[in-house]
This record gives structure tokens, C-alpha cells and sequence, in this order.
């Protein structure tokens, strides 16, 4: 297994020129487990840069801390390294995503698994339908028959399997509800084709395929430790957390963009059938997202908007709105660095990966931005390198090639 992680060790980031441009395969030729556990996950970061970084870590044990934590890529790589995860994440379906790719479960507890989906997948059919999610107008993403059988298969994970095995079993029941329902395959969003009606997946059918894959991934996870490492939470909101301790040793992320993705419209068929959110907190989601608009009425630091009131002016002049979405997420940026910063033990390494962004066809340095901001925190930057992005997953706004970002950036900070 140590040769299997040492294959995808593609760089070393401690060794590279500023700016240097790096290289990597399509991740459609990278199927590593952790990209499998729900990989329908949107805006997914690649394992790549995060392994690297890990890879260069002599000591055993440190504390690796990902403020944007998503469904888990960074976790994933910290518990295959040896090391402890830490994390933020406001989402819960996310959360639930995160903990089960990254648990490494033994071979005791997966033939546990093994036999328990063998009952479920024998007597689903005999429960009583779930209770239907508070979540306007969810009906009508299936066909009648196919909604009240998936409802039919969460009763019976409710009922049948144990709490210490739910997770696994409800985000491999989240996988398979796509495929079961009318919304269009490679949209993101939620999108039902008039024009190309969707020939649907049984639920059984789904859900068996779903299990397969997530079950394989979850022995190649647990082949790589011996122990579990599970991920310790320290808050949700990445711009407003305080960790006492202040002894993380690195901290990996990639933040949202400015006028980010609605993650929690991406996945809410999921979310609620999985029971994880409703209407009432999907609307707080989006109203706490880092990058949606609905962040635009917070106040905003002096500095902040000194730094940015070059591109403030002319995108004001264009859309008044846009810009004060776009001086809200770097005021948030800001704060997660200054909470990062505080975390952190002296000499702690911050390595964020970040897109720039065209706003109303002006450009926008990005990640130039954070790092200035880093450096008025107190931060250094030893490093930075970028990359480009060979498998666009997402495109703001979609089907607009030339808003799409087409190269990554990795700033590597340190507390001084």
C-alpha cells in the first residue's frame, strides 16, 4: 500500500520554483478511494496537492487542520499519512461525506457491512415508506413509484442498521439516487432535459451498484491503517472559530470561489433525503456560505475594502450587487486567515488552493489578494506554485468556457 500512495507523490512542494507551473494526470485516470466515497460531491479538490504536502512531513501524529472541509479530501489524505484530522465544515451532509471516506474501518466491522447489506438488500422492500422530506416540490424529481420505493429503502436503513454503520449506508443510498431520478447526469445542479428525457435506474439496481463501489473503497481505505483516526470537529463556520489550543501543526484548504457554487442546491435531493437538511436550513446554508451573494450585507473591514476598491470601483460600475458579493468573500477569506493564523503553532504552515476569478469580464488576481492579506495577518509566504485544471467539473456561470477557471494556484504560508 505504501508504494500505492508513493505512486501519486508526483511533487515535491518544498523544492519548487516561485510560480513554477506543475503538471498532473486527468483525475479521470486517478481513481484513488477517497475520490469515490459519494463522487458526486461538487467542486471536489484534488488529492494531489494535499499528499504532497503530507508527504514531506516527517513527524508522526501532527495535527492537520482543513477549514473548508467539504466531503473530505483533506481528511482522507491526513489519516493514509499517520496524521490527525481537523476540521470545519457548516454542511452536514458534507460532514457525514468527510467521516466515512476518511474512517478506516477493520475487517471485522466490514464484514459486518457486508452482512448487513445483504438483509437490507433482501427485505427493503418490505418497510413502510420514510416520512417525505420537508423539501418544496422534492416529488417531482421522480416518478411516483421509484420516489416511494427510495423512501421505502431509507426506512429500512433506519430500521435495520446499527448507528455505528448508518453513515456508510446512507451516503451510498445518497449515491444512488441520481441515477433513480429524472435530473440530467451531468449537470450539478438539480435539471430535469425536456428535450432528452432521462432513462432512469431502478432503486435496487442503484442502490446495489452504489454499494459495490462504495464498499470497494472502503476496503482500499481500510487497507491502508490499522487503526481509525476519525476526524475532530472544532466548528462549522471557517470564518469565525476559535481554537484554543492553538497547536496545528498545518492547516490545507481550498476555499469557494467568489460567487461560488450553491452547494447546498447541488446536493439538497441527497441532503434531505439522507435527513439532513429541510427548507428552513437549507436557507440558512446558503445565507452562511463563503462566496454566495447572500454574504454581501456583513460589515466589511477597512483594509479589506481599501485592498480592494481598485476592483470594487469598476465592477460597481457594472453591477453594484456583484461587487459588494465579491468584497464580502475576501473580507471572509480574511477572517478564516486570521482564525487559521490563531490555530496554528508558531511555524505552522498554511497552504491554501485558490482559482482566480473574471467578475463581469474584469479580472481579479485572487489568490495574489489572499496573499496580501495573509502577510498584513503576519503570515509569511515561502512558497507558491499553480497548476492547471484539465477536468472542469464546474463552470461559473455553466456553459461559458471563458468564465470557467482554468489554473489553480497553492500559496504556502507560515505563521512567523
Amino acid at each position: 500500500m505504501k508504494d500505492k500512495l508513493n505512486q501519486y507523490v508526483l511533487f515535491n512542494p518544498y523544492e519548487l520554483e516561485w510560480g513554477e507551473e506543475i503538471s498532473f494526470p486527468s483525475s479521470r485516470d486517478v481513481q484513488e478511494y477517497g475520490n469515490r466515497i459519494y463522487n458526486r460531491y461538487p467542486a471536489r479538490s484534488i488529492f494531489l496537492v494535499p499528499r504532497a504536502i503530507l508527504a514531506n512531513k516527517t513527524d508522526a501524529g501532527i495535527k492537520v487542520l482543513d477549514p473548508f472541509m467539504g466531503s473530505g479530501t483533506t481528511a482522507v489524505e491526513t489519516v493514509i499519512s499517520g496524521n490527525n484530522p481537523y476540521g470545519l465544515e457548516m454542511d452536514p451532509f458534507a460532514k457525514m461525506v468527510a467521516e466515512v471516506s476518511s474512517t478506516a474501518f477493520s475487517c471485522d466491522e466490514i464484514s459486518r457491512i457486508e452482512s448487513l447489506a445483504k438483509s437490507l438488500q433482501k427485505n427493503w422492500k418490505k418497510y413502510a415508506a420514510y416520512e417525505t422530506p420537508n423539501l418544496q416540490g422534492i416529488e417531482r424529481w421522480f416518478k411516483g413509484e421509484d420516489f416511494i420505493q427510495l423512501l421505502q429503502l431509507r426506512k429500512a436503513i433506519d430500521t435495520i442498521i446499527p448507528e455505528e454503520f448508518k453513515k456508510f449506508f446512507l451516503v451510498t443510498f445518497a449515491d444512488a439516487i441520481k441515477p433513480v431520478s429524472l435530473m440530467e447526469r451531468q449537470s450539478l445542479k438539480p435539471y430535469i432535459s425536456t428535450k432528452f428525457p432521462k432513462e432512469t435506474k431502478s432503486v435496487g439496481d442503484s442502490f446495489s451498484y452504489s454499494y459495490e463501489a462504495h464498499l470497494s473503497a472502503l476496503k482500499e481505505m481500510a487497507s491502508t491503517q490499522k487503526s481509525r483516526k476519525d476526524i475532530y470537529w472544532i466548528g462549522e463556520d471557517a470564518t469565525d472559530f476559535h481554537y484554543r489550543e492553538n497547536d496545528i501543526d498545518i492547516a490545507i484548504t481550498s476555499p469557494p470561489y467568489i460567487n461560488a457554487l450553491d452547494y447546498t442546491r447541488c446536493i439538497k435531493i441527497e441532503s434531505a433525503l439522507c435527513g439532513t437538511i429541510d427548507d428552513a436550513s437549507a436557507n440558512h446554508l446558503r445565507q452562511m456560505q463563503v462566496g454566495h451573494e447572500r454574504r454581501r450585507n456583513q460589515d466589511i473591514s477597512d483594509y479589506v475594502s481599501n485592498l480592494f476598491s481598485p476592483y470594487y470601483e469598476i465592477i460597481a460600475q457594472l453591477d453594484l450587487m456583484r461587487a459588494k458579493t465579491c468584497v464580502a468573500y475576501f473580507n471572509d477569506i480574511y477572517k478564516n486567515l486570521s482564525c487559521v493564523f490563531n490555530s496554528l503553532k508558531q511555524e505552522g504552515e498554511y497552504h491554501v488552493i485558490i482559482g482566480d476569478n473574471t467578475i463581469k469580464g474584469v479580472d481579479i488576481p485572487t489568490h495574489d489578494i489572499i496573499r496580501q492579506m495573509a502577510l498584513s495577518i503576519g503570515y509569511s509566504c515561502f512558497g507558491y506554485y499553480k497548476y492547471a485544471i484539465k477536468d472542469h467539473r464546474t463552470s461559473i456561470p455553466r456553459n461559458k468556457a471563458k468564465s470557467k477557471i482554468q489554473v489553480e494556484h497553492v500559496l504556502m504560508l507560515k505563521k512567523v
